[in-house]
């Protein structure tokens, strides 16, 4: 399932894309191109706009309308809304780029030395560059959500 999310939801945007999911995400635009952008591209409308969220409907734009204002909320009610499943990130969280996996060699001198020396999987963005490892920052995201997305799900792919 892809997603569009409106201007107020970028952090469950990059929460999403951490969890294997598909996110547009546009830090400014108009409610009628994210409504144009859910129907022509088949996307579900994310949203906390209720007005947004009317309009989506009565233009036959798949939608939902969040209710929380707290992401780590949020988050549990899209999955529960759409029984999708959390798997490791196959876009940038940043970007919604393509991760492909890097050989370690490949990114030497391009993260910090320590990470560098206590990493060996790694992975770049094809789009913005960036590059991502399992490091603190998945243990800092389980700690705030509170539960693995991952566990029992599918693993991150190579």
């Amino acid at each position: 399932m892809k997603f569009v999310a409106d201007v107020m939801l970028g952090k469950l945007a990059r929460f999403l894309r951490m969890m294997g999911q598909d996110v547009l995400y546009f830090e400014k635009a108009e409610d009628n191109f994210l409504i144009y952008v859910a129907k022509e591209s088949n996307r579900v409308l994310l949203t906390r706009d209720t007005r947004l969220w009317k309009d989506a409907v009565s233009a036959k734009a798949k939608s939902l309308l969040l209710r929380s204002n707290y992401v780590k909320e949020q988050v549990k009610e899209v999955f529960e809304a759409t029984k999708i499943k959390p798997v490791r990130a196959r876009n940038c969280p940043s970007c919604n780029g393509a991760l492909k996996k890097k050989a370690k060699y490949e990114i030497e001198g391009l993260v910090p030395e320590f990470v560098w020396n206590r990493n060996s999987d790694f992975w770049m963005c094809e789009r913005c560059g960036k590059i991502y490892w399992s490091g603190s920052h998945i243990r800092n995201f389980v700690k705030f959500l509170g539960f693995n997305p991952w566990d029992d799900h599918e693993r991150r792919p190579e």
